[in-house]
């Protein structure tokens, strides 16, 4: 009779699971490792800074000059006078001297520079292409000194002359790059007396103060 084998010495056939426990390894150390971060592009670009100053509003202006007279010694018949005016209130005017008062043997020298009016010229004006506000001040009765310009000697004796002196016009033009140009006329008067000292060069002793403003010129019109 054959014997049955009890079923502990039945020896067990153990399955092998090696490929599962490798797998299960794996997601193990795959979980246990951060992920890695992916990294941001970076770009670098320049700023600049920009600024300027402008100047403001300035001007500057030339001397008026009544031109060399001849006047006789004399010592009666009165004043004379030189008038300065021009034809345009700005640098293309052309300036006339006309005398007056006694002119006897009084006459333009030879030889001299030019009656001129002068030429006052405005730069950074904001107002273009208008008329901006001028003005005149400390421009009466200016008395006269020595001056050796336009090759003349100093007077021996000072003639008592004087000046007054008024703009050429209303306001100034501002052109398109903010300048312009106005005129400086006046009147010189010539005592009655003059004695042979008196002959030379004379200047003013006080100077006029010519005002700009940059403020456009308005006219105002009176309705009657």
């Amino acid at each position: 009779m054959k014997q049955i084998p009890k079923r502990e010495d039945i020896p067990m056939r153990v399955k092998s699971n090696l490929p599962l426990m490798a797998a299960v390894l794996a997601a193990t150390t795959l979980a246990a490792v951060p992920a890695q971060a992916q990294s941001a592009d970076s770009v670098i670009a320049s700023v600049d800074a920009l600024a300027g100053l402008s100047p403001v509003l300035s001007m500057t202006c030339d001397s008026v000059n009544f031109g060399v007279w001849r006047i006789p010694t004399r010592t009666t018949g009165g004043t004379t006078t030189i008038t300065l005016t021009v034809s345009a209130n700005n640098s293309t005017g052309v300036t006339t001297a006309t005398p007056g008062g006694n002119t006897t043997g009084a006459g333009l020298a030879a030889g001299y520079t030019a009656p001129v009016a002068a030429t006052c010229t405005v730069s950074g004006s904001n107002n273009l292409s208008k008329t901006i506000q001028t003005s005149i001040a400390g421009a009466t009765n200016l008395p006269f000194g020595p001056s050796a310009h336009n090759n003349l000697s100093t007077p021996a004796t000072l003639a008592t002359m004087t000046a007054n002196l008024s703009l050429g016009g209303t306001g100034v033009v501002i052109n398109g790059i903010g300048t312009g140009t106005f005129r400086v006329v006046g009147v010189l008067t010539v005592p009655q007396t003059i004695v042979t000292a008196n002959y030379g060069g004379y200047a003013t002793l006080d100077a006029a103060q010519v005002l700009a403003s940059d403020q456009e010129l308005t006219t105002t019109t009176t309705t009657p």
